[in-house]
């Protein structure tokens, strides 16, 4: 019986955290960031699609961008706006910022 709990427990633990992890597109809309970047329109900021261009298997260096280590390679001359919100996406953890990438980059 406590095999079969503790199966249960661990389980429930690695699907919790594998459904948190993989929810990029929900943290990209609570963290503020579709006020700026459209889908496939360049609004305030880049479109998903040409953020996801450019970093097309470079998604390392996405996530070095969010947390505020790599220089703006998208649309350099928007990044005075973008700065405030890199206080919010410096402050996610790795998981997080992995998440956001992958659905990023998924466009």
């Amino acid at each position: 019986m406590k095999k079969i709990m503790t199966a249960a427990v661990l389980g429930l633990a690695i699907t919790t955290a594998g459904a948190m992890a993989a929810d990029g597109g929900a943290l990209f809309k609570s963290k503020g960031c579709a006020a700026c970047h459209q889908a496939s329109v360049d609004t305030v900021g880049p479109s998903l699609k040409k953020i996801a261009q450019a970093y097309k298997g470079k998604e390392g260096d996405l996530i070095k961008f969010l947390k505020g280590e790599a220089k703006p390679i998208v649309d350099p001359a928007k990044f005075g706006i973008m700065k405030p919100q890199l206080n919010t996406t410096k402050a996610m953890s790795d998981d997080e910022l992995k998440a956001m990438a992958e659905f990023i980059l998924s466009h």
